[in-house]
């Protein structure tokens, strides 16, 4: 019943936009998106607390544009008017957001798609552009630099978006410590915590019993990576998906579970800045732990955070697609619930 329940609401979007799509954008353009409102409980869509968070609204994405999805992380405007994302296959999205009187997330009223470049200024092509995670050079300053971490081919590049999506990247240094990683687990999740300071985390570990790889980088650097380790305390069966910095200082982890015998589930966790130093095993506390069962979630790989008008934290987190029919791309808008 769940499962006729999430396609018919998908198959319903597709029809409105039209079943054939569009072909994938070469340079920035113009897509059309819908956004249609849900609820995270399906069997309680009035209850709004999720562990220590509350729901603030959610999106079921659709787009008749070739490339759309596999977004892989996300990143939010301080006034929240704007998301920008990056997928699997090396697209930008920019996507304007609205809000109901309430300031719940309620809808998307416009979206630009474009490839991202490489080195040369040519769209990249097949695993080369796996990027998976995104940061801002400057707290919720979307139009500005950007820094990118990819899978496959590992490594970060900055994007200077001030002129938009024509922009060629530059190289950020990191370490040797990447080597190990696995083909489809490496460099997951990235974020400044501070503007000289780049927090650098894989998905998972290497080995049965390690934590996860994570390192600071110096940033901008002087063309060689200076690295200083710390780790993850893995939470099995999560990985990590994405990091954000908090206004607090510290950090937001997302991570992501899946298994044929436990299904498909997210976790956060928060970091205490005063944790987060060199040679640390990084736990932090779990503000969510749910799982696909009478859900609206999906695989999530991205998350993002501003401060709201009445100064609460906003957590915005977007979900992975795959390009599957099976699976969705969900906009989610959470509030951190203020501790007694």
């Amino acid at each position: 019943m769940m499962k006729r329940r999430f396609v018919s609401t998908s198959v319903a979007l597709l029809l409105a936009l039209g079943m054939l799509g569009s072909p994938a954008p070469t340079r920035a353009a113009p897509i059309t998106v819908l956004g249609a409102r849900i609820p995270f409980y399906l069997d309680r869509p009035e209850e709004k607390r999720v562990d220590s968070l509350i729901y603030r609204g959610g999106l079921l994405l659709a787009s008749p544009a070739s490339g759309f999805g596999g977004w892989s992380d996300i990143a939010v405007s301080a006034d929240g008017s704007e998301i920008l994302a990056i997928s699997d296959d090396a697209h930008w999205l920019r996507a304007h957001l609205t809000y109901d009187r309430g300031g719940d997330l309620a809808g998307i009223d416009s979206a630009d798609m474009a490839p991202m470049l490489d080195l040369n200024g040519r769209p990249m092509i097949g695993k080369d552009g796996d990027a998976e995670g995104l940061t801002l050079e400057h707290a919720n300053d979307t139009k500005g630099a950007v820094l990118v971490s990819f899978e496959r081919n590992v490594r970060v590049w900055r994007y200077d978006l001030k002129d938009g999506f024509t922009a060629r990247p530059t190289n950020v240094p990191i370490g040797d410590w990447v080597k190990p990683l696995r083909d489809n687990e490496q460099l997951e999740a990235i974020t400044l915590v501070k503007p000289d300071t780049l927090l650098a985390i894989a998905e998972a570990k290497v080995a049965p019993g390690d934590d996860i790889l994570a390192a600071f980088e110096t940033y901008p650097g002087n063309g060689t990576a200076h690295s200083r380790m710390l780790s993850v305390v893995p939470h099995d069966p999560f990985a990590v998906t994405s990091v954000a910095t908090a206004p607090d200082g510290g950090i937001f982890l997302l991570e992501r579970r899946f298994s044929l015998a436990g299904g498909v589930g997210m976790e956060i966790r928060h970091v205490d800045s005063a944790d987060i130093r060199e040679g640390a095993h990084l736990e932090g506390k779990v503000l969510a732990n749910v799982g696909f069962q009478n859900t609206n979630i999906d695989n999530m790989e991205g998350i993002a955070v501003r401060k709201g008008r009445n100064g609460e934290t906003l957590l915005y987190l977007i979900s992975d697609n795959n390009y599957s029919p099976l699976q969705r791309t969900l906009l989610l808008m959470f509030e951190l619930k203020a501790q007694p």
